[in-house]
């Protein structure tokens, strides 16, 4: 995320304020524009008040084009899951500014992207996290410390965000986006393997496994292990993860070198694959080496083989080959880096 000040005061602020510490101004995050404006410049989100969504709709809507996004919100009944569901919307806000830097469009010829956000109903049963002709479901359930940290351990996942989740969820629809109907679909088939082959055996296959080993040179974790369509939505939301800190690591005080400086002026549209994993290499150890000074676990706990860097570099491709379209209809110019 690039920095973000204060329209009044200049101070800097993180994407997720709604309101200048410093100041007290209170902002709205404009997502056509890709900065933080004074609220009363702009037509506020209707879900400010309710869920505290800091950004500004258009004119001829009610929400912002991320909770516009919402197909579905969860039961209200109570003041826990409003909280949830604050928290899920302010990572999908994330997401969605991901495809708007990344020139992606919410939509296909045959899919709108949509999510519905479900909390469990004992009476239904739980509610499971996935993708469908361009719906995402999630349970509420995941915006949950420590209900999602019991998930991580009881499925040996050593990242398990509200955030991953999304990114891997959209990576499904921008395959059928930028990969089903194409001249990439070979290629893919090549590096992934077959999609063809069945989707609900191979998962039912996976979740029966009993020797939970997997080719680690092969596939960036071990649900990529279970089918392609699995390998590439994993990878994807890695590619992600990469160009969005990549894209943070320019608005801070480091001496870096020339070549690096012009891959973060705009780390989502740069062409060169080499440039971005030069920069993102030494980072991700930096990043490890910060979060253990402090006793964390590593902010990025996986190594990516030369398997893996392929894949990286197909997903890498196959978004330059479909970027055009922004997501929210982006105009803003790429922020100088210096």
């Amino acid at each position: 995320m690039r920095n973000l000040f204060c329209p009044k005061c200049s101070e800097r602020i993180f994407f997720e304020q709604g309101r200048c510490a410093r100041c007290s101004q209170r902002l709205a995050f404009d997502p056509l524009l890709l900065v933080t404006r004074r609220l009363e410049e702009v037509k506020p989100c209707s879900n400010r008040d309710l869920i505290g969504c800091n950004w500004s709709a258009d004119e001829k809507s009610r929400y912002c084009c991320s909770c516009a996004l919402t197909r579905t919100i969860p039961n209200l009944g109570s003041t826990k899951n409003r909280l949830l569901w604050s928290r899920v919307e302010e990572a999908k806000r994330r997401l969605v500014y991901d495809l708007c830097r990344l020139k992606l469009p919410l939509k296909s010829e045959a899919n709108q992207l949509s999510f519905d956000i479900l909390s469990d109903d004992p009476e239904e049963g739980p509610i499971m996290t996935g993708h469908s002709a361009g719906l995402i479901t999630l349970n509420l359930a995941e915006a949950d410390d420590l209900e999602r940290e019991t998930r991580r351990v009881a499925f040996r996942e050593p990242y398990r965000t509200l955030l991953g989740h999304f990114r891997h969820e959209v990576g499904h629809f921008c395959w059928d986006l930028l990969v089903a109907e194409t001249q990439l679909r070979g290629p893919f088939r090549l590096i992934f393997g077959n999609e063809s082959q069945s989707y609900e055996n191979a998962l039912k296959a996976y979740h029966e496994r009993t020797d939970r080993s997997y080719d680690r040179a092969a596939f960036i974790s071990e649900y990529a292990s279970s089918h392609p369509w699995e390998d590439w939505a994993e990878t994807f939301a890695h590619f992600l993860h990469i160009v969005s800190v990549l894209d943070s690591v320019a608005g801070l005080p480091l001496s870096l070198e020339s070549r690096a400086l012009e891959t973060l002026r705009d780390p989502y549209l740069e062409s060169d694959f080499s440039a971005l994993l030069a920069s993102w290499t030494p980072l991700a150890y930096s990043l490890n080496e910060l979060n253990r000074s402090l006793g964390l676990g590593d902010a990025y706990p996986f190594q990516l083989s030369s398997v893996a860097i392929g894949k990286l570099h197909f997903i890498h491709m196959a978004i330059q080959n479909g970027c055009g379209i922004s997501a929210c209809g982006w105009r803003a110019a790429p922020v100088p880096v210096g």
